[in-house]
């Protein structure tokens, strides 16, 4: 039990959920609610490499599918990373090499 009552019983979700809104905003976080807290996390795994199903694991979802149904549109990057690499692998082309600023002259 996480957040047990005073008299530790468990906590009522909704009361926990109100009091942990009402301390995100006094402290000029916005307006957040615990279950955000999830998502950040599971955004912040897969933004450092975590392999979808670990982050499926950790977040406790009974099927991959259900992670990436919901994650898969963070892991953008790694298609198109993907794609490069096979490019270059079968054609020898390298990625794309962004323009030099034309006041560049270094």
């Amino acid at each position: 039990m996480m957040f047990p009552t005073a008299f530790g019983n468990p906590s009522d979700p909704d009361t926990f959920s109100h009091l942990f809104s009402r301390l995100a905003k006094k402290a000029g976080l916005g307006h957040w609610h615990p279950h955000e807290l999830r998502h950040s996390g599971a955004s912040l795994m897969l933004a450092q490499g975590t392999p979808l199903h670990v982050v499926s694991e950790v977040l406790g979802h009974a099927s991959i599918a259900i992670t990436k149904d919901v994650y898969g549109h963070l892991l953008e990057d790694d298609r198109r990373a993907a794609t490069e690499a096979i490019s270059t692998a079968l054609l020898g082309k390298q990625p794309p090499v962004a323009p030099k600023d034309a006041e560049d002259t270094g």
